[in-house]
């Protein structure tokens, strides 16, 4: 099948290289400042694991291609793709007004951003308009399929789906779509069919319900430490409960990322828009960015008070783990209150160093090294902010004698407290550990 893909960032870039990969002849097109000649050399804006040899072998193999002409990849398309992080809105505008000046015949257009519910129905609406006045006598079909990919699984998610959500009432849009996601939904059938609003909606949802379980648990975890309760025996009982499961169950210093928040903000506004306050949404959104500052908090109380000229060890700065990516990070914000509070910050990440110094910019008090002990050296304790594998068996000991004070504050639980009491740490957790 013919498919053209508009959007080049991450979601994009995973469609056409997965869609190329089943054999489809794809071309993608770059909505925004992405230069064509970069991505055909495999430049890519995201560091994703996997994505760069997908792309690369696509490209060799002829089935992906890199086009800035919209005419022609108007002709190109069987499908077309929308493929845009929440922002792009105006530009997807763009390219429905193109589709609509330009297609010769019938289109089926797909929508995989998160855009505003009605958005897909407002698409359709559009071409058709255009069309009646040009004279052409051809169907218009606009399907919503949002994606549900996460930065550092972002291939997996699309090639294995937990399930393939379908927005329409056009029975042939429906076909083809399901034929063009066959190799990805050949295990069992994942396809959900429903409205188009309900598909859009259904993506809102998803993140709000997610956002809602994670705000809940650091809740309850902030305070099982002032009952002596461990949470993660707790954590192991909600989770053993079929009707709630272990996902998105694990207490720590909060969500992150580009999208995730901002997707439930947009939500927010939807239903504020309709004369609804949602309260609940707006207590989940406020909870997570005071749970961005409970490391800060807990060394604050810590070293009483006053942080003036301590030095303070960071590791992870992006906002999870497989990703460069520091947008909405809870390592910012930390940062930015252990900074003004006088201290000076030591920081490592794998992979997110030049993202964060490309946010910080010329400021002082903050020192990226290339090394996760190097981080350590002469500090006063050290912050655990993402949970990147390569942190969960240290050697203890060389910790313990690089650091002036041997106190670890664990964002993200990944170690056990008897351990690190054993190996001579102070350790304060999130629900876990020493209680300040």
């Amino acid at each position: 099948m013919r498919v053209t893909v508009f959007g080049c960032e991450l979601s994009g870039l995973v469609t056409a290289g997965s869609l190329a990969h089943t054999g489809n002849e794809v071309l993608a097109l770059p909505i925004g400042n992405l230069k064509v000649e970069d991505l055909r050399q495999g430049i890519l804006p995201r560091d994703e694991p996997g994505l760069d040899q997908l792309i690369l072998s696509q490209l060799k193999e002829g089935r992906l291609a890199f086009s800035d002409d919209w005419k022609a990849g108007i002709e190109h398309g069987e499908v077309y793709m929308l493929s845009m992080p929440s922002w792009r809105a105006d530009r997807a505008e763009l390219v429905i007004d193109e589709i609509g000046k330009q297609a010769q015949g019938d289109v089926l257009v797909v929508n995989q951003s998160t855009f505003p519910i009605g958005t897909a129905d407002r698409f359709e609406a559009s071409i058709k308009l255009a069309f009646a006045q040009r004279g052409l006598v051809a169907k218009v079909s606009v399907v919503s399929m949002p994606e549900f990919i996460s930065e550092g699984s972002a291939i997996n998610d699309f090639s294995k789906p937990s399930r393939v959500i379908l927005g329409s009432q056009d029975e042939d849009a429906i076909a083809i779509m399901r034929d063009l996601m066959r190799p990805f939904n050949h295990v069992t059938d994942q396809v959900k069919v429903m409205s188009t609003r309900a598909a859009e909606y259904t993506k809102y949802a998803v993140n709000a319900l997610l956002a809602t379980r994670i705000s809940l648990v650091n809740e309850l975890a902030n305070n099982a430490e002032h009952f002596n309760i461990d949470m993660e025996e707790v954590r192991q009982g909600l989770g053993s409960d079929s009707r709630i499961g272990f996902s998105y169950l694990f207490p720590g210093c909060g969500f992150g990322g580009p999208n995730f928040a901002a997707d439930v903000q947009a939500l927010v506004g939807t239903l504020q828009s309709k004369g609804y306050d949602a309260d609940l949404l707006k207590a989940v959104l406020q909870n997570n960015e005071v749970q961005k500052e409970v490391l800060f908090r807990k060394a604050w109380r810590y070293f009483k008070n006053d942080l003036r000229g301590l030095k303070i060890g960071i590791w992870g700065l992006s906002f999870k783990p497989n990703t460069a990516t520091v947008d909405n990070a809870p390592s910012v914000k930390t940062i930015e209150a252990l900074v003004a509070q006088g201290a000076e910050v030591v920081a490592y990440d794998p992979k997110a160093n030049p993202s964060f110094k490309a946010y910080w910019g010329e400021r002082n008090s903050v020192t990226l090294v290339e090394d996760m002990y190097e981080a350590l050296e002469q500090v006063d304790a050290l912050m655990i902010l993402t949970e990147w594998r390569r942190f969960w068996s240290p050697d203890y000991q060389r910790m313990f004698d690089l650091m002036k004070r041997p106190v670890v504050f664990d964002g993200r639980n990944i170690y056990e407290h008897d351990v690190m009491v054993q190996h001579g740490f102070r350790h304060f957790g999130v629900g876990r550990g020493e209680v300040i």
